[in-house]
């Protein structure tokens, strides 16, 4: 199942993967068009295509997770840029083929239209995007992963956060930096011009999703064994618990 719905200028579109939801966001502008994200299939961008065809198109990838990058064959080849952080790129000689490769054997039908396209330009730290009236800002945020990044639309005061949280609350895996994840959320929290946030996983808000997820990395790098919450999807307790287990001692 596939919604598109707007958001002020944004479009925004949203895919369900079996008990998690995934989202991508077009932002239309008068020079080019950039797409946050592809999602997980060619058929996900299927929203998008009319917004962007015969338009300079630039494709931003939040991170080099699967379901962030495998729709990249549904929009126009032709004018366009595919942007990310350096680390990205490496991970497409890594784990993003072996990852299709396992799916794939396991659905062949499912993925075979896939065609995995990495970036054609990488930045280290920051990077910016002219979209005419405006200007999309990407900074690195390492956290969930190394290679992942967040988006900053200060004119509208949107934060396009990829994976850095998520609602009800992000994966953490155990080799990350927690501290360092913590501490650039801070940094977004404090910024005065910051009034929507939008996640790939879960509901849109505003700066009260820093708040919570910020606080909840903090448990987790205090050890702290967390109850489950009765009202968490079976996706998110199983994320949640397995969070525990990578980072509070005695966690089960």
């Amino acid at each position: 199942m596939q919604t598109i719905e707007r958001l002020g200028k944004l479009w925004l579109t949203e895919v369900v993967l079996g008990g998690f939801d995934v989202r991508a966001v077009l932002i239309p502008g008068k020079e080019r068009v950039v797409v946050w994200d592809t999602l997980a299939h060619p058929d996900d961008m299927a929203a998008f295509l009319p917004m962007t065809r015969d338009r300079e198109l630039v494709i931003v990838y939040s991170h080099a997770d699967w379901d962030h990058i495998w729709g990249t064959a549904g929009l126009p080849d032709g004018n366009r840029t595919i942007l990310a952080h350096d680390l990205c790129r490496e991970r497409f000689s890594t784990e993003v083929p072996t990852t299709l490769a396992e799916k794939t054997a396991e659905y062949p039908d499912r993925w075979q239209a896939v065609q995995l396209i990495p970036p054609t330009t990488t930045f280290a730290r920051e990077q910016a995007i002219s979209l005419g009236e405006s200007t999309l800002f990407l900074h690195h945020l390492p956290g969930h992963t190394p290679d992942s990044i967040v988006g900053f639309l200060p004119d509208e005061g949107v934060l396009l956060a990829g994976d850095a949280v998520e609602t009800p609350l992000p994966q953490v895996p155990a080799e990350c930096d927690l501290v360092e994840w913590i501490e650039e959320l801070g940094r977004w929290q404090k910024d005065p011009r910051l009034r929507t946030v939008i996640p790939s996983h879960g509901a849109v808000g505003g700066p009260e999703i820093l708040t919570q997820n910020i606080a909840y990395l903090r448990r987790l790098l205090k050890g702290e064994i967390m109850a489950i919450p009765t009202t968490l999807s079976t996706f998110y307790r199983e994320t949640h618990l397995a969070n525990v287990r990578a980072w509070c001692k005695g966690g089960q």
